[in-house]
């Protein structure tokens, strides 16, 4: 019964991916509302935290999330007593080729609902990942947050920096079985 929470901008828009979002049952927008509405009711939640930020960092062959300034999901979690569990997908930074100049410019598009990002992969099909490419995903253990109604500042920030530290760890765990011994983590 998990809830898989997208972009709003991808969720909303009317196209058909919005029809397969509401055919789904499962694909929801990535808000506060939704994600307050869906931690009250105990819903297991999956959410990509850098967004279209993450894409926008996009560079062929480099491990990049946009986590640093992302502390809103924690102050949820520590509201409402939550685990977080990290994971990381080796392999996703070879699927596709981008456009990587003008990083700030496509950054403050992100600001607005418009993702920054110009990509292409397969050459028969370009908006299909290379068919060269393979992704191992790896899960973390979950980082159990204690319930703090009103969370500090503080608070958030630690726990924040607990999270990304389970990140790196899971990272640095797996990279050489995954073969990406000498890739960084680089967290935005």
């Amino acid at each position: 019964s998990t809830i898989f929470l997208i972009d709003k901008a991808l969720r909303e828009w009317p196209t058909p991916f919005k029809v397969l979002c509401d055919l789904s049952g499962r694909l929801e927008s990535a808000t506060k509302s939704n994600i307050v509405k869906f931690m009250r009711a105990g819903r297991n939640l999956a959410i990509i935290p850098g967004g279209f930020e993450d894409g926008t960092l996009f560079v062929y062959g480099k491990d990049r999330t946009y986590m640093s300034q992302r502390k809103g999901l924690v102050k949820y979690a520590l509201q409402h007593g939550y685990a977080l569990t990290p994971v990381w997908s080796f392999g996703e930074c070879d699927t596709y080729h981008t456009f990587t100049g003008l990083l700030n410019f496509r950054l403050a598009l992100n600001k607005y609902g418009v993702p920054g990002v110009l990509f292409f992969g397969w050459s028969k099909l370009p908006t299909f990942p290379r068919v060269d490419s393979e992704v191992l995903s790896y899960v973390g253990a979950p980082l159990q947050l204690p319930t703090i109604a009103e969370p500090t500042p503080a608070q958030v920030d630690e726990w924040h920096g607990k999270y990304l530290d389970a990140l790196r760890a899971l990272y640095e765990a797996h990279k050489a079985e995954a073969g990406y011994s000498n890739n960084v983590l680089e967290i935005y």
